[in-house]
């Protein structure tokens, strides 16, 4: 590094640059780190002889070739019944038999993901419509 004050804007730039740690790739790694500790877990689930009883959201959708936000639509729709009966806002288990069933029902594999299409194309057409509608007029 040269004696010279750094006066010119890239000079300053380059300062604070190597002074201030890159807190967004180490929150990035933090991330992709915590994710890959999930999918681990996720594969030694489904690489068991005999997985346990009660299924968390996660390893159902594991299971089923699903992604973990679609199981409680598949719920809400009647696909899927949780055991017992859960609040709302706690944490939903499903029976591994019922699941291990669904896994090799073609027909109903087939009806669930119709049902997610729908969901989905249900609510981005109620989002284009809320955005369309509400439009921010022009300036002039």
């Amino acid at each position: 590094m040269s004696n010279e004050a750094p006066n010119n804007l890239a000079g300053r730039m380059e300062k604070e640059i190597r002074a201030k740690p890159n807190k967004s790739r180490d929150d990035a790694d933090k991330r992709a780190s915590a994710l890959y500790v999930l999918n681990n877990d996720l594969k030694a689930i489904l690489n068991l002889n005999r997985p346990p009883a009660r299924l968390n959201t996660a390893q159902t959708a594991a299971y089923l070739g699903f992604k973990p936000h679609d199981i409680p639509v598949l719920a809400a729709r009647g696909f899927l019944k949780p055991l017992g009966d859960p609040m709302p806002n706690s944490d939903k288990y499903y029976a591994r038999a019922r699941v291990l069933e669904r896994l090799d029902d073609e027909e109903w594999l087939s009806l669930a993901t119709a049902a997610l299409s729908q969901h989905w194309q249900k609510k981005n057409a109620r989002k284009a419509r809320k955005q369309n509608g509400h439009a921010r007029p022009m300036r002039k």
